[in-house]
């Protein structure tokens, strides 16, 4: 088996997949119809964890973010979030299946998740669009308050498949300038993509060490990631 020359760890919503506002509109309808409190209203979502949005909507709205609490909207969550999706008109991103049709070909190459969804809602919206399957580990929402501070279990991680490599061979992929505040925070790449709603000038100014308008430009970005990825190498 060829040695691991490169860790990718992508972001899901805005960066893989545009959900139609699924995500939240689950969220809501959970937190609304399991403590009957159809005022409470929504919180930013873009690029945060989901424990941290739970915790603030809740706590908008008076009612403990407590643990109990939390896995009670969660669990209500999962269950409304296929039916969101079902609802919505959401699409895989430009460029993405092709990107992770390449990428997933080479052994040299380790995907992961690195994204502010719980394990469960991840699955649920890459299974509905048919990207869960290219995944081999992930780092979620559920594992700190801040998208920083993902920093430790996203190494933690990394270290489990992959301990020799250097920070340069490592690479976050994402849509917002809070995914490459974890990149700079982790000392490892971060490629920024347009396709969330941040314009690539917000992304360079937050320190994104490249940004394209989506994925669809494969072969350069496959020879960014690392010199031996280009097409003609994928095994």
């Amino acid at each position: 088996m060829s040695p691991i020359e490169c860790v990718l760890l992508f972001d899901i919503d805005g960066t893989l997949i545009d959900s139609g506002g699924a995500g939240g509109g689950a969220l809501l309808r959970a937190a609304r119809e399991h403590f009957s409190r159809p005022e409470l209203q929504p919180v930013p979502l873009h690029g945060r964890t989901d424990r941290g949005i739970m915790s603030e909507m809740l706590e908008n709205g008076g009612i403990t973010a407590d643990q109990n609490n939390l896995r009670q909207l969660s669990e209500r969550y999962f269950n409304i979030l296929p039916s969101e999706l079902q609802l919505r008109e959401g699409r895989v991103l430009p460029g993405v299946i092709e990107l992770l049709e390449q990428l997933v070909s080479d052994p040299r190459i380790h995907l992961g998740i690195v994204t502010g969804n719980m394990p469960e809602s991840a699955r649920i919206k890459l299974e509905h669009f048919q990207l869960w399957h290219y995944f081999k580990f992930g780092v979620y929402g559920h594992e700190a308050v801040k998208r920083r501070d993902l920093s430790e279990p996203a190494w933690n991680s990394i270290r489990q498949h992959a301990d020799h490599l250097s920070p340069e061979s490592i690479v976050i992929i994402g849509d917002t300038e809070l995914d490459v505040d974890l990149a700079l925070t982790m000392n490892v790449r971060c490629l920024a993509v347009c396709t969330g709603g941040c314009d690539a000038e917000l992304l360079q100014l937050a320190g994104a060490h490249r940004v394209e308008p989506d994925l669809t430009n494969t072969e350069q970005i496959l020879r960014w990631f690392h010199p031996s990825l280009s097409k003609q190498h994928i095994i």
